[in-house]
């Protein structure tokens, strides 16, 4: 059972520390706008009590001309409409800035939130399961709270110039006419602020659930789903999930709101009484000859102007902690320290890159142990295969080597005899730099082919063209409208590939990549024999001089190995060539033997042994 929303009121002085922290870097994403648009804004504000003193002038005018008097009309009727234009035309002006700097804050925002992704270096941050649901808090919410905060900002500070002004208007009638008025607001201001702060607990506290939501109706309308969903009859299933978890998520927030409706009848009803009070009192003044017609007119304008006002302050308050709060859990996300972190002082690579494991041992985040006492040295060059059973540990072990993760216990070195060094001690960006990995669930970027196989780096042309040719893309290319330029992918209307031919790709990727550690995991899992084949003669010519890793179910491609390990339950129990292994009989011979009539050594060996050339 999830606990109860937390409503607990953000105190003052954190709302303020992050205020302070929001609003210089509003400023500075955009310094002439901002600095523009705020002097419209006062001029905004300044323009409802110069439209009261105006009415009241004018007013007081017409009964001193019907006395007899004189007045000049025609200059209060010409500055009453400019005040008017000038109001609309800031109006206008101050519309549009504010969307230009929006835009401006908008994108420094989401890029600090990139950045801070790129200095992610571990998965430890991205594959715990408490961290989905703040980047899907930030990652919606960047795309308007920034321009919600800067609308509140500018609204709230036009509201409270506006206020201020109209308050001063009230002086005339009397000093404590302005106090009163204030102090009849402030529980109404309470009151719609904390409301505000209950709606943002609870949309943090149900942002799993509305995560859930949206992945039923996904599963239900996306292609990738459709084929077990029309084959295994789910549409009943999903259908009823998502009602039923829509009508508990319906309950809470129609609870929310019967709250924000009730809560503030009271405090408007106040307000309400303190208005007509003084409207009362102005009426009655006016009665006893102690206040004009115009001062009359001037009290009714401004009480309504500063019921509006001030309603407009409370309701721009709670916006704004409510972007606050948003913002609150931006800037932690941004000071949040990772477990896998670079040195302060990265060491120099080393010369070699021998791979060695001492006494490694891991563990996922509150979970058993994943690896324990793993001790071993790779020599740069070396080919060597990983196998064992699901779970028994491969993949988590590359992502130690990796550097995805740190060794719970024990350390993984890198270099030759007297220049090894931590792998905590390198740079992990530098380090990835040396290293090519296919991995068996390898990203699917939605992009064309041709950024799809470069990423990011340098083309050469006739690098590039070996790399199609290698990793066996040359077949799938006449079959793409526009080749390697193909944007590929059904979300923007590309061509969608096969699962071989995703993984053909993925080949791609690592050949084209100048590497001196090569990492296959399950690199082949989607081909059939021939393309499998096609893609280990070019995997093994590309492992010269390399040190290759190899993770595979298939134990007819570890005859491209120098060694063999075997790993499981999180231990290595075998270690040696596959000759060797099948003599000792142990668990390699034993999961050899179960494969041998998929695979038989004479038939693999020589597609293995006799690779085709890569030029480099």
């Amino acid at each position: 059972m999830r606990k109860p929303p937390n409503t607990d009121p953000i105190p003052t002085h954190e709302l303020l520390a992050i205020l302070a922290r929001a609003l210089p870097a509003l400023v500075r994403s955009a310094p002439g706008i901002v600095s523009l648009m705020g002097l419209m804004v006062v001029v905004q504000g300044l323009t409802p009590a110069a439209t009261i003193f105006l009415s009241k002038w004018t007013v007081d005018g017409i009964t001193h001309v019907v006395g007899g008097g004189e007045a000049n009309l025609t200059l209060l009727a010409l500055a009453w409409a400019g005040t008017a234009l000038v109001a609309q035309l800031t109006g206008v002006a101050s519309t549009v800035l504010q969307g230009y700097a929006a835009d401006h804050f908008t994108v420094q925002t989401v890029t600090s939130l990139m950045r801070k992704m790129q200095a992610l270096p571990g998965l430890d941050v991205v594959e715990d399961p408490r961290f989905h649901d703040d980047v899907e808090t930030l990652q919606m919410g960047a795309r308007f709270r920034p321009l919600n905060l800067t609308a509140t900002l500018l609204g709230l500070l036009r509201s409270l110039v506006g206020v201020l002004g109209v308050a001063g208007a009230l002086l005339t009638v009397g000093w404590w006419v302005p106090l009163v008025v204030v102090v009849g607001m402030v529980p109404l201001a309470r009151t719609q602020i904390r409301l505000r702060e209950m709606g943002w607990s609870l949309t943090i506290q149900r942002t799993q659930e509305s995560r859930e939501l949206a992945y039923d109706q996904r599963v239900s309308m996306r292609h990738e789903y459709a084929k077990e969903v029309r084959l295994y009859d789910l549409m009943p299933y999903l259908t009823g999930r998502y009602v039923s978890k829509a009508l508990d998520y319906q309950r809470v927030m129609r609870g929310m709101r019967n709250k924000q409706v009730l809560g503030v009848l009271p405090a408007q009803a106040l307000a309400l009484a303190v208005t007509a009070g003084l409207f009362a009192y102005a009426v009655a003044q006016a009665g006893a000859g102690r206040l004009t017609a115009g001062a009359v007119v001037l009290v009714i304008g401004a009480l309504a102007q500063v019921r509006e006002g001030l309603g407009s302050v409370t309701e721009y308050l709670g916006m704004g902690t409510e972007h606050l709060r948003w913002f609150q859990k931006y800037y932690a996300f941004l000071d949040a320290r990772p477990g896998v972190a670079p040195p302060e002082t990265p060491r120099p690579l080393p010369a070699r890159l021998d791979l060695r494991l001492e006494n490694v041992g891991f563990a996922y985040r509150d979970g058993p142990p994943v690896l324990e006492g793993v001790t071993l040295h790779v020599p740069e060059g070396q080919v060597v295969a990983i196998v064992g059973e699901n779970g028994a540990g491969k993949t988590t072990l590359i992502k130690l080597l990796l550097r995805f993760y740190d060794p719970t216990t024990g350390r993984i070195l890198v270099g030759g005899p007297g220049e090894a060094t931590d792998l905590r001690d390198l740079d992990p960006a530098e380090w990835r730099s040396q290293i090519a990995a296919v991995f068996q669930d390898f990203a699917r970027f939605e992009w064309t082919l041709r950024e799809n196989v470069l990423l990011g780096r340098p083309e050469d042309e006739a690098k590039l063209a070996e790399t199609v040719r290698a990793s066996g893309l040359e077949g799938v290319l006449p079959r793409l409208p526009d080749g390697l330029n193909t944007r590929i992918g059904q979300a923007f209307g590309g061509v969608d590939l096969s699962g071989g031919q995703w993984q053909k790709l993925a080949t791609a990727r690592a050949l084209y990549r100048d590497a001196r550690v090569l990492i296959l995991d399950e690199p082949t899992a989607a081909l059939d024999p021939r393309s499998e084949t096609e893609v280990f003669a070019a995997f093994a010519a590309l492992s010269r001089g390399r040190t290759t890793l190899l993770i595979t179910h298939r134990l007819g491609s570890v005859l491209m190995a120098d060694r063999i390990l075997v790993m499981k339950a999180g231990r290595l129990i075998e270690d040696g060539t596959h000759a060797g292994l099948l003599a000792r009989n142990g668990e390699y011979a034993e999961l050899w033997r179960l494969q041998a009539g998929q695979y038989m050594e004479g038939e693999v060996e020589p597609a293995l042994r006799e690779p085709v050339e890569v030029e480099q």
